[in-house]
């Protein structure tokens, strides 16, 4: 480190110390809290995380601690305490997350500019137990400030409980709730509207002394946030089966939200993942992780291994959605159903899907999409679909597509199938089973389309179509065995796998998705061997065509 930064980096530490009356060890280990019987974690290092503001903290594995505590604190803040004569613990602030091996976790949102000094501790439950490492500086969006050469400060004071010795389950005041285990995921249905509120036992159980408004901002919580990979195999043997805790009798998980109550909160995953979630209720409407959501955004949120079984309104993410954003999120598993399946979303209102895939095998009757099942408002054109795409097989009788099984007053852009495509019935397309006054462009789909019946309507882009603007969008004739199609324009695969960028047939690809007013540059086109595959909102290009 240059010698101006390690004085200044030195003096931001002497400055810390003093504003909180800690002395300084000169090279020393941290001396452990009374009680503790884990040793500090080593090597803590904080880093600007994916998103602005988030600060990723990692340190080295602690054997036996069954917890970390992440604390953070800025230096304005702790100033302005001392300035009020308040303790400076009151502007400390601090995350629990469960050692399940894993050895970071993502602070967020902190301001950008600002410095803010970062400490980890090995914990059990109860308050005074901790050993905690060496400061680690860093300033968001600037880099850290040296904190690998400074010299190792004293603990700071354990922390203590609360006045009402409660939890605060709203650590970063963004007015979500965190969910770090799969019981405080199923007492979200205990509480659709996303405030903390609830009256059931499970929700309390779940949410153990908990603060009053559990710690949320005056204005309240708003709902719901994960910290942390969730899996449903919780007796790790690799299948869904008796032993483990949401079987349920063989039924699997019961959706948040259904056909009398609905998820009208947020819910953010963080881009944690979800694994082997089992559904199995042939009788059931309304299946998916949600089964019903109304209002919501759900974002950043995959799911892994699902496996999901409904009657109708089926989705491996969500069953049944009325003006839900959902964007940034997957599902990968097989979902089956009768009416309205989607890989994604079995049906969706007034909503919006971007950023997001699904890969898995769809089953059902009737509407049935790789992505969505049915897109579906009258007279105005308010479900939109930009930026995505579906992999998985897509097999049913009517209205079957690739991405979507039916349309109606949409957009589509941005997107594609690669999926195969068979149906027993009508209305039968490579991207689109059924599109009716649907805006579709720059969108294409490349699996094969075939049908076991005696089909009506069927093509390699749209199966049937009435009255949409299809513009720049395509399917490939060799691949989907389909000569013809309600829309698009056929080509070669040589044709589709010309990687031209933006011009020849994929001129007017670069879009606006985000609304912004500017292009998004959603495509990479990869090689002469290769068709466009999607690099918006994060998406992986590399994942897209292994």
């Amino acid at each position: 480190m240059k010698p101006v930064l390690l004085v200044a980096a030195l003096a931001f530490t002497l400055a810390l110390a003093a504003v909180a009356g800690i002395s300084l060890n000169r090279g020393g280990a941290p001396a452990q809290a009374q009680d503790a019987v884990w040793p500090a974690p080593a090597n803590v290092r904080a880093a600007d995380g994916a998103n602005p503001g988030a600060v990723a903290v990692s340190w080295d594995a602690v054997a036996g601690a069954p917890f970390y505590r992440i604390g953070w604190v800025a230096m304005d803040d702790v100033s302005a305490a001392r300035a009020e004569g308040r303790d400076w613990l009151d502007a400390f602030a601090f995350s629990d997350v469960a050692n399940r091996g894993q050895t970071s976790h993502t602070v967020k949102p902190l301001t950008a500019g600002v410095h803010y000094a970062f400490i980890a501790a090995s914990i059990n439950r109860r308050f005074g137990d901790a050993s905690w490492s060496e400061w680690v500086l860093l300033t968001p969006g600037a880099g850290e400030t040296g904190a690998e050469l400074l010299p190792t400060p004293t603990p700071i004071p354990t922390l203590r409980p609360t006045p009402t010795g409660m939890g605060d389950y709203d650590t970063d005041k963004d007015g979500l709730i965190e969910i770090s285990n799969l019981a405080q995921l199923a007492a979200i249905r205990a509480d659709l509207n996303g405030d903390g509120i609830s009256p059931a036992p499970a929700y309390a159980a779940a949410f153990p002394n908990a603060m009053p408004g559990m710690g949320c901002p005056d204005a309240g919580c708003t709902g719901y946030e994960l910290v942390a990979n969730l899996d449903f195999d919780t007796n790790g043997n690799g299948a869904a089966d008796a032993g483990d805790a949401y079987w349920n009798n063989g039924a699997g998980w019961i959706p948040i939200g259904d056909g009398r109550h609905t998820f009208t909160a947020d819910f953010d995953g963080n881009n944690h993942t979800i694994a082997n979630l089992y559904i199995n209720r042939s009788r059931a409407d309304r299946v998916g992780l949600f089964g019903s959501v109304s209002g919501s955004s759900i974002k950043r949120v995959g799911l892994v291994s699902a496996a999901v079984l409904g009657d109708d309104y089926v989705g491996g993410l969500v069953g049944f959605s009325v003006r839900g954003t959902i964007s940034d999120s997957y599902a990968a598993g097989a979902v089956s159903g009768r009416y309205y399946v989607g890989g994604l979303v079995g049906y969706s209102s007034l909503g919006t899907i971007s950023g997001s895939y699904a890969a898995g095998a769809v089953s059902g009757n009737y509407y049935v999409g790789g992505l969505v099942g049915y897109s579906h408002y009258r007279f105005t054109r308010y479900n939109i679909i930009s930026g995505s795409y579906a992999t998985g097989s897509v097999s049913g009788g009517d209205y079957v597509g690739g991405l979507v099984g039916s349309s109606n007053y949409g957009s589509i852009s941005s997107s594609y199938a690669t999926g195969s495509v068979s149906g027993s019935g009508d209305d039968i397309g490579g991207l689109v089973g059924h599109s009716e006054n649907t805006s579709i462009i720059a969108s294409y789909a490349v699996g094969r389309v075939s049908t076991s019946g005696d089909t009506l309507y069927i093509g390699g882009l749209i199966g049937y179509d009435e009255g949409s603007d299809i513009a720049a969008s395509y399917w490939d004739t060799e691949t989907s065995g389909q000569a013809g199609s309600h829309g698009g324009v056929g080509k070669t695969t040589a044709e589709l796998q010309s990687p031209a960028g933006y011009a020849g047939i994929y001129a007017g690809w670069n879009l606006d998705l985000d609304g912004d007013g500017n292009s998004d540059d959603p495509w990479h086109f990869g090689n002469s061997g290769q068709y466009p595959a999607l690099q918006y909102a994060g998406l992986d290009p590399a994942a897209q065509r292994r």
